[in-house]
């Protein structure tokens, strides 16, 4: 029998890559956007889960972090709320779940944060992905939830690719600004899907960290992406002061891949090799 993978909010950035690499993995893939199923109605999450009858479900919606610092009871109705929905019409059909959480739950020290450290929740955000997080593995007992790190992918029209995205800059602009002092793990979305995969298989269930290895700050980040590009366009790093926002987001968002390690999985590879791969593959594709 083929497992049947259902995809919430299947028209984001990581979902579409997701969708391709569980097909090319033998999986009966089902897209629902939030135009067909919206993930806060309990109701329209149960009528989904009965025709379907998924065998995994990997949950991808998320209101990003200035819209919950404008307006907290909609982050906490999307990333929280939303997350215990959905985790109780998995455990009701016996469906093994995969929920998206962030990278933003740790605080301005510059280091790489495994699984293990303790979370700071700076924003209302951080704090509303990590209580999804608890809801999402009290409601399903068979509950991987993934932090993922700074990702980039899917369509090259997709607003929230920052790998494309800083390919058409460089091609507009004479000079980039970069913030040299906010620090990620830049994170391959076809990569990161293909990793799940694999965690989904082993069934040691739990809080996982799924990044491409390293980290590096943003201009280092959009320095490599020029690079890779073989553009010639300067990059000049900044502070993040030079693009304020509403929220005091962490300036840190490294990740280690702890238990993905301890699970006995490979990790992914280096940022910096990941990025140029994928600058490859747009090469290749047109």
């Amino acid at each position: 029998m083929t497992d049947k993978l259902l995809i919430t909010g299947s028209n984001g950035m990581f979902a579409t890559d997701l969708a391709k690499a569980a097909q090319e993995a033998g999986y009966d893939v089902v897209g629902l956007p939030h135009q067909r199923m919206d993930v806060t109605q309990p109701a329209q999450v149960r009528e989904a889960f009965e025709g379907i009858r998924p065998t995994l479900v990997v949950n991808t919606p998320d209101l990003g972090v200035d819209p919950c610092e404008e307006r907290p009871e909609d982050g906490y109705r999307v990333n929280t709320w939303a997350a215990e929905v959905v985790g109780r019409q998995c455990e009701r059909v016996g469906a093994t779940l995969v929920h998206l959480s962030t990278c933003g739950v740790f605080g301005d020290e510059v280091k790489s944060y495994s699984e293990y450290d303790p979370v700071v929740l700076k924003t209302q955000y951080a704090r509303s992905k990590y209580l999804g997080e608890q809801a999402a593995a009290r409601s399903c007992r068979r509950t991987f939830v993934v932090r993922p790190g700074w990702l980039y992918g899917g369509p090259t029209d997709h607003r929230k690719n920052f790998v494309y995205q800083r390919y058409l800059q460089a091609r507009k602009e004479p000079v980039l600004r970069s913030a040299s002092d906010k620090h990620g793990s830049p994170t391959s979305t076809m990569e990161m899907a293909g990793k799940i995969l694999e965690l989904v298989r082993t069934e040691e269930y739990g809080l996982y960290h799924v990044t491409n290895e390293g980290g590096c700050s943003r201009y280092d980040y959009v320095k490599a992406i020029v690079d890779a590009f073989g553009l010639t366009t300067p990059v000049e790093p900044v502070d993040s002061s030079a693009f304020p926002r509403l929220a005091s987001v962490p300036d840190c968002e490294i990740l280690d891949n702890l238990n993905v390690r301890l699970v006995g999985l490979s990790p992914m590879e280096p940022w910096q090799e990941a990025i140029e791969r994928y600058v490859r593959t747009l090469a290749d594709a047109g």
